[in-house]
């Protein structure tokens, strides 16, 4: 069985461009090293995330994400054990969405996910397109 955590947080960023691009090259390369998907929004200075991967890998990543002092007010959603993966083939597994091209993608495959009948998927799709839409 494998596990997803999706959480939101404040950010310390700032709205620094810079800062962002940093922190996103590092989270795609040790998700993609820990065989973590999922995705990350960051809009107005919030962060969401999806985390999806094995048990400890995910544990030990969202235990990571909540000492890092770019995140405060850390709030977890969702925590639970899945069957599946739901962002395990899109995108090429972990997805930072930072522009409009990127967000139209992810509401399209967030609309083929609701499809799938799965009430995690509806809770994540749901989760993701209210903070995409505020």
């Amino acid at each position: 069985m494998l596990r997803t955590i999706c959480y939101i947080s404040d950010s310390r960023l700032n709205n620094s461009l810079i800062a962002f691009d940093s922190l996103t090259l590092k989270a795609k390369k040790n998700n993609a090293t820990n065989n973590i998907t999922g995705l990350l929004v960051y809009k107005n200075n919030n962060f969401l995330q999806v985390l999806e991967g094995k048990h400890e890998t995910v544990d030990a990543v969202f235990n990571k994400i909540s000492l890092d002092n770019r995140h405060h007010n850390i709030f977890k959603i969702i925590d639970t054990t899945i069957e599946q993966r739901f962002f395990g083939e899109y995108n090429f597994g972990f997805t930072v969405v930072s522009d409009k091209n990127a967000l139209k993608n992810l509401t399209e495959y967030l609309n083929w996910l609701r499809i799938a009948d799965n009430m995690i998927a509806n809770e994540i799709s749901t989760m993701v397109e209210n903070f995409i839409s505020r």
